[in-house]
């Protein structure tokens, strides 16, 4: 079977993974969503960049535009809107430089965080720079387990043909 040591080091790390995070209060959730961009990006070592980079700037670009919330009534909500916009429209155009080709993994970041910000955060201030901290984390996390997972088979493999 082509994939079952990648299965079988998928499944391991997936309950591990979420044991330690659910009692680490850790977002369990946001680490399989860059797990996946690990492995859009190819699922090898070059992946870590390919969309780590994409990656940590979408949660960036993601709470910097929370603080178009900072405008009193209706106008936080407009504010909010055209940071957005203005957000969704860097991160096309970012494509255009390598280190940013991976748009999906931006796009996804970006919506961790809001996710992240507005149903799990760390701090009752939405503003709290705990908030980008932790996303990270578990996104940074994520990453670390797609590239675990594709290295533990090769390490049976290389033990068993020695």
């Amino acid at each position: 079977m082509k994939y079952g040591s990648l299965a079988l080091s998928v499944g391991i790390l997936a309950a591990i993974w979420t044991y330690f995070s659910i009692k680490m209060g850790l977002a369990t959730w946001a680490a399989f969503v860059s797990w996946a961009f690990f492995f859009v990006a190819g699922g090898d070592g070059k992946a870590i960049l390919k969309a780590g980079i994409p990656t940590i700037i979408g949660l960036v670009l993601g709470y910097l535009a929370l603080y178009g919330l900072k405008f009193p009534g209706e106008a936080g909500v407009l504010g909010v809107s055209v940071v957005v916009g203005v957000v969704a429209l860097v991160l096309v155009l970012m494509m255009n430089w390598a280190p940013f080709a991976l748009a999906p993994a931006s796009f996804g970041s970006f919506a961790v965080f809001f996710a992240f910000t507005f149903g799990q955060f760390k701090s009752k201030d939405m503003f709290s720079i705990d908030n980008l901290l932790f996303s990270m984390l578990a996104m940074v996390i994520g990453l670390g387990l797609g590239y675990f997972s594709t290295k533990i088979p090769t390490w049976f493999t290389k033990s068993s043909e020695a």
